[in-house]
């Protein structure tokens, strides 16, 4: 019996996923996955067709997306329920959040950090503008409570953690303008040890991969730092 997770700690969904499993304890396989066209081979296109990672297979059972991969592996392995909530109001805060990760925060990041680093131009036009607006939503949220999704340590913490890791390497986020994000942060990162184990490798990766991009491509590479 063999449970696996196909992943790649430079891929913040990955690092969550990665940072998850470690935190709460389960024992599992990790294959690490690279970029260069391995995604697009079987074996792994039986695992996932849509040729991403995260990618879990439980026994043959097989799922991706790494915030539902998350939700999964709590409500099957767990030893409770605090990380993903059973009660239905909870459990939808958790969710309301983790769909602000992926839809909105992580979803800006992408428009607007990725397409220099992938295609050598600028984001969408008014994605630094998305970028600190759904910074700023976030801000306000943890104004109102201790973490992102209630009183207590969520999967959604998790998330959007690591989603914030892009904005942090690109040098573009300046927390003095999001006190209740830095607070957070420092409480986060105080109580997941997993994080503070696993984030620093993630970082370095995605500085490399920058870097190369960059250079590549002919761009600054603090052509994101806020003045």
């Amino acid at each position: 019996m063999t449970i696996t997770l196909y992943a790649n700690v430079e891929s913040p969904p990955c690092l969550s996923v990665l940072v998850l499993i470690k935190q709460i304890g389960i024992q599992l396989d990790i294959k690490e996955m690279s970029y260069d066209g391995e995604l697009h081979k079987e074996p792994f296109t039986k695992i996932n067709p849509a040729h991403s990672i995260p990618a879990l297979d439980d026994n043959g059972f097989r799922i991706w997306e790494s915030r539902v991969i998350m939700g999964y592996l709590v409500q099957q392995y767990g030893k409770d329920d605090s990380m993903y909530p059973k009660d239905p109001k909870k459990r939808a805060k958790v969710d309301n959040m983790l769909q602000f990760d992926v839809g909105n925060l992580y979803a800006s990041f992408a428009e607007y950090f990725y397409p220099p680093a992938l295609f050598g131009h600028d984001g969408l036009p008014e994605a630094k503008d998305k970028v600190k607006d759904r910074l700023s939503i976030l801000n306000t949220i943890l104004s109102e409570r201790p973490y992102v999704a209630g009183d207590s340590l969520s999967l959604a913490d998790i998330s959007i953690r690591c989603s914030l890791i892009i904005p942090d390497v690109c040098g573009f986020t300046k927390y003095n303008e999001y006190s209740n994000i830095a607070k957070w942060m420092a409480r986060f990162e105080k109580e997941v040890q997993a994080y503070n184990e696993l984030a620093p490798e993630s970082i370095r990766g995605i500085q490399e991969w920058l870097k190369k991009a960059f250079e590549k491509h002919g761009l600054n590479s603090n052509m994101f730092n806020q003045k």
